[in-house]
C-alpha cells in the first residue's frame, strides 16, 4: 500500500475521532449546564461509570447478543451467496425468485417475529432467523450486482483460451464480484447488530436488546445508554473486521485506488512531457 493511501487512512481515523470527542464534550457540558436529569439524558461520564459498575451484568448479556449476531450474520452470508449466485446466473431463477426477495423486505419484522416464536419456540432459533432476515437483503443485492457486472467480452476471451465454466467462475467472476460482496458485507454487518437487538425485544430472556427493553420500562436510562454504547461498539468492530479482511483479500483493489488518487492529485506526473529536438 502506498504512503499516500496510508496517510489518507490515518486521516480518515483521526478526523472522526476529533468529531466524536467534540460531541462528547459538548454533550457532557450541556447536561451539566442545563441540569438535565439523568433518567432523561445521562452524561457520558455517567455512562462510563455505569459500564464499569454493571460490567458483569452487561458482559453476560453482551455474550448472548454476540452469539445471535454471529450466527445470524453467518446465516445471512450463506443465504445471500446462494441466492445471489443463482439469481445472477439463471434468468429463470431471477425472474421467479428475485421479486420475492425484494418483497420480503416489505414485511415488517415485528409482525414476523411472533410467528417465528410460535413455529420454533422460545429459544435462540427465532432470534437468529430474524437477524438473518434483516441482514441478508443488501448483501444479496450486492452479490447479484457483482456477478452481473462481469464483462462479457472478458468471459468470451477467457473461454476462447480453453477455460472451463468453473475456471471462468473462479478466475474472472469471483474477483470481479468481490468488491461488491465486501460492500454488501459492510452494510449487512451493521444490520446484523440491529437485527439481533430487535429479535431480543420480541422474545428473549437474555441479551442487550432484552436488557434495554427491561431498563427502559424501569427508567434505568443510564444503563440503557451503556447497552447502546456496547451495541455500537459491536457494530463498529464487526465493520472494521470486514474492512481488514477486505484489504488483505483484495490488495489489488486498493492498489488501483491508490494509483487513481495519485493521478488525480498529481496530474502533471501522469503524462511525461514530450521532448523537443533542438
Amino acid at each position: 500500500m502506498s504512503r499516500r493511501s496510508g496517510q489518507l487512512n490515518e486521516g480518515g481515523l483521526v478526523a472522526p475521532g476529533f468529531v466524536l470527542l467534540g460531541l462528547l464534550i459538548a454533550w457532557e457540558a450541556a447536561v451539566r449546564v442545563f441540569s438535565v436529569r439523568t433518567y432523561i439524558l445521562p452524561p457520558p461520564s455517567g455512562i462510563i461509570e455505569r459500564l464499569i459498575a454493571d460490567w458483569p451484568l452487561l458482559a453476560s448479556n453482551l455474550h448472548a447478543t454476540l452469539v445471535v449476531i454471529g450466527l445470524g450474520f453467518l446465516l445471512a452470508i450463506l443465504i445471500s451467496l446462494i441466492l445471489g449466485i443463482l439469481i445472477a446466473h439463471s434468468n429463470t431463477f431471477r425472474r421467479g425468485v428475485y421479486p420475492l426477495v425484494i418483497a420480503s423486505q416489505t414485511i415488517p419484522v415485528i409482525a414476523v417475529a411472533p410467528v417465528l416464536v410460535i413455529w420454533f419456540g422460545y429459544n435462540i432459533v427465532p432470534r437468529v432467523l430474524i437477524t438473518a432476515l434483516i441482514a441478508f437483503f443488501p448483501l444479496t443485492v450486492n452479490v447479484v450486482t457483482g456477478f452481473r457486472s462481469v464483462d462479457r467480452e472478458t468471459i468470451d476471451f477467457v473461454r476462447s483460451l480453453g477455460a472451463s465454466r468453473l475456471q471462468v467462475f473462479l478466475k474472472v467472476s469471483i474477483p470481479t464480484a468481490m468488491p461488491f460482496i465486501f460492500a454488501g458485507l459492510k452494510v449487512s454487518a451493521t444490520l446484523a447488530v440491529i437485527g439481533a437487538t430487535v429479535s431480543e425485544w420480541m422474545g428473549a430472556d437474555r441479551g442487550l436488546g432484552n436488557l434495554i427493553f427491561v431498563d427502559t420500562s424501569q427508567l434505568h436510562t443510564v444503563r440503557v445508554f451503556a447497552s447502546i454504547a456496547l451495541l455500537s461498539a459491536c457494530g463498529i468492530t464487526l465493520f472494521c473486521l470486514i474492512v481488514l479482511i477486505e484489504r488483505l483479500s483484495l490488495p489489488w483493489h486498493y492498489s488501483d485506488q491508490a494509483i487513481g488518487i495519485r493521478l488525480r492529485v498529481m496530474p502533471g506526473r501522469a503524462r511525461r512531457p514530450r521532448s523537443t529536438d533542438s
